[in-house]
């Protein structure tokens, strides 16, 4: 009696790690990619000139997802982004995240105003 217990709780313990496993491995194949965020505009405005005069505008780089990494630092910039009624404005995380999109062009440390 003592060992066909043994031997059904044994399966059991073994069912629910195969379980936990799949679970597991089913939650990392889910995780949404980071190297390419598309968060939505925090501030958005379509006036021309966003840029304040005295502070320094970076060009964005070519866009390349596949040799970009971001980290999730709070350093906020205002990116200027293109987009089809033409150029608008939004408020970025860091410099990084605000040109990892291809619309991006150019951004300045601050949040837009």
């Amino acid at each position: 009696m003592f060992t066909n217990n043994y031997s059904t709780l044994w399966r059991s313990c073994l069912s629910l790690l195969g379980l936990s496993v799949t679970l597991a491995l089913t939650g990392c194949n889910n995780m949404p990619s980071i190297s390419a965020p598309d968060t939505p505009p925090i501030h958005t405005q379509t006036t021309n000139n966003q840029a304040s005069s005295d502070k320094k505008l970076t060009k964005c780089p070519p866009f390349n997802p596949e040799q970009t990494m971001c980290t999730a630092q709070y350093d906020p910039v205002c990116v200027k982004v293109k987009n089809h009624t033409g150029v608008s404005y939004r408020t970025a995380g860091n410099a990084c995240s605000a040109c990892g999109t291809t619309s991006a062009i150019s951004y300045v440390k601050g949040q837009c105003s």
